[in-house]
């Protein structure tokens, strides 16, 4: 499951503000050693951020961990450094909110592909029999789900990822957001939900195909 959220835009001289908030006296140097002690300190700061996130059951803790990185890069020029006595503080501060982030996304992600997966479910198949084994279907609803682009398959478990009447508001904002009406929305969603139906529909068949007892699911 990938959840991590978009990579921070930076502006020229991110990198020069992050150095120099790892390191305050780095303006002051000179020489070929100049960034050797900013550039430690943040390899350390990401390896502990990585673990931060991993303990928290994290999948994806390396890219969280550079995503905090990149989100202290881009704002770190108007901290007043001062107030912290060792910045790694400030880094785990933007990690706490990336993470509740992650947990807020990771929610949405699995209320999604539940609602998509029984959305297909209702569809006629081939074989109704196949829809019994639950794991399967999860198997191949997450295989054709990751032959998908990107941005593909977060609208699509986006879309799915509210229920009841917070559903119509949600479908709103998602078209508004991707500069879409909500009808031309819809008919996205749906050619991308077919194209996934279609592919674990295929994939239910060649698995029910396959001799008894080989348990892989086709490629």
């Amino acid at each position: 499951m990938s959840v991590s959220p978009p990579r921070a835009n930076l502006e020229p001289g991110s990198w020069e503000d992050l150095f120099d908030f790892l390191d305050p006296v780095r303006p002051e140097k000179a020489g070929p050693d100049r960034d050797a002690l900013a550039e430690s300190r943040c390899i350390e700061i990401r390896r502990k951020l990585a673990c931060f996130f991993a303990a928290r059951g994290c999948t994806d803790a390396d890219d969280l961990a550079v995503d905090t990185l990149l989100r202290v890069a881009g704002k770190c020029r108007q901290v007043d450094r001062s107030g912290y006595g060792d910045c790694t503080g400030y880094f785990y501060g933007v990690a706490r909110n990336l993470l509740h982030e992650w947990q807020r996304r990771a929610s949405a992600d699995i209320q999604g592909r539940e609602s998509l997966r029984a959305e297909i479910e209702r569809l006629p198949v081939p074989d109704t029999g196949a829809w019994a084994e639950t794991e399967l279907v999860h198997r191949c609803l997450a295989s054709c789900l990751s032959k998908l682009g990107e941005q593909a398959r977060r609208l699509l478990l986006s879309y799915y990822s509210e229920t009841g009447a917070a559903k119509i508001d949600h479908h709103r904002a998602l078209a508004v957001s991707a500069g879409k009406t909500v009808n031309s929305l819809r008919i996205e969603v749906h050619r991308i939900r077919k194209a996934v139906r279609e592919c674990v529909f295929d994939r239910l068949r060649r698995h029910r195909s396959q001799p008894a007892g080989t348990g892989a699911v086709a490629s």
